[in-house]
């Protein structure tokens, strides 16, 4: 019998704190690197270095993605900072090479730990301090709470009654490998795409993956409410999806946008497609996209410079071997074959 995963976030998150072209903040003046987050953050906090004659070298890292942020930093000595509401996205946090020790309402005492094999997750609704252990690296996912909320509403198909409150404690060992994954891929595309960022399709793939694994994988108040039984949308709900996605080429959708254009949650939609259609609202996005890419590829002149990579990142394929695979299996020939006619 397998026994219980024992990864940690290096294993989780091999790139580490990496946050590719990300604007940089390198300075040994605590007050300019707290000035500094603070005007990235667009929120009010307050640092301490907790170590008197200790050398402190702040590397910060911050590069934003529409709602989505990511923050690498790096203070080296032990530091205390507080953040005082209100603060306008939820933070997840990631910890390398250290302990952060966190007070929820400045009771002094430490109600959560946050390590190599647990992640704290911040809604902020009163004041939330932290203790950093010398050497610690942190690796910051910021998601915009508009945004998530958007997309709790469709999961739900109703209005909130209460503000979204997350469990502070995120076990990476269970259920935190889907958050870790979408950083990764995060990671990945900020990388590949360079300065300029991944186009409209493919940023919000990874926007709609990062809040799906934040709300399906970590416990909140309306964990249950989400996972409780729904009834299926009529038919014909499952047939203006598919006439919205087969009018609308260029619309970088995702299932939230489809949820909410149908009515319906995003869990009722899944299931209809499923049963409609026998595949999800996504995978026929897809599929649709791929048949895009066909078609542009038919027309491309190799010579002229176009490359099957680049046509595919444009339709939101972030992954060469998976679509690779994915359009063979679709057209019996591969890319590069297409484009070669």
């Amino acid at each position: 019998m397998r026994g219980p995963s024992t990864s940690t976030v290096e294993e989780l998150i091999p790139e580490g704190t990496s946050v590719p072209y990300g604007r940089l903040i390198n300075t040994r003046d605590p007050s300019e690197a707290r000035a500094r987050t603070q005007e990235l953050l667009k929120n009010v906090h307050s640092m301490k270095v907790l170590e008197r004659g200790s050398r402190f070298q702040a590397r910060v890292e911050h590069r934003r993605l529409n709602g989505i942020g990511l923050m690498s930093s790096d203070y080296g000595p032990a530091v205390e900072i507080s953040c005082t509401p209100p603060i306008s996205d939820v933070c997840v946090n990631f910890v390398f090479g250290g302990t952060m020790l966190i007070d929820e309402g400045s009771t002094g005492e430490a109600t959560a730990v946050a390590g190599p094999a647990r992640a704290a997750v911040f809604c902020f609704p009163e004041t939330v301090d932290m203790r950093w252990s010398p050497g610690l690296r942190q690796l910051m996912l910021t998601v915009d709470k508009a945004l998530i909320d958007r997309c709790l509403r469709n999961l739900l198909n109703e209005p909130l009654h209460a503000p979204l409150r997350f469990e502070t404690e995120m076990d990476l060992r269970c259920g935190g490998e889907g958050i870790t994954a979408a950083i990764r891929t995060l990671q990945r595309a900020l990388e590949r795409c360079g300065k300029a960022g991944p186009p409209p399709v493919l940023a919000k793939e990874i926007e709609h993956g990062i809040l799906t694994a934040l709300l399906l994988g970590q416990r909140h108040n309306y964990t249950d409410r989400i996972f409780s039984a729904q009834p299926l949308p009529a038919p014909r709900v499952v047939r203006r999806v598919v006439e919205l996605i087969e009018s609308s080429p260029d619309a970088a959708f995702t299932v939230t946008d489809l949820a909410e254009f149908a009515g319906v949650s995003e869990r009722s939609l899944h299931s209809a497609f499923r049963r409609q259609l026998g595949t999800s609202p996504m995978s026929y996005v897809r599929r649709h996209r791929l048949e895009q890419v066909h078609e542009e590829l038919l027309i491309a002149d190799p010579s002229a410079g176009v490359r099957v990579t680049d046509v595919a990142l444009r339709h939101g394929f972030t992954h060469t071997g998976r679509f690779a695979a994915a359009y063979k299996e679709h057209f019996g020939e591969s890319p590069s074959a297409t484009m070669r006619r």
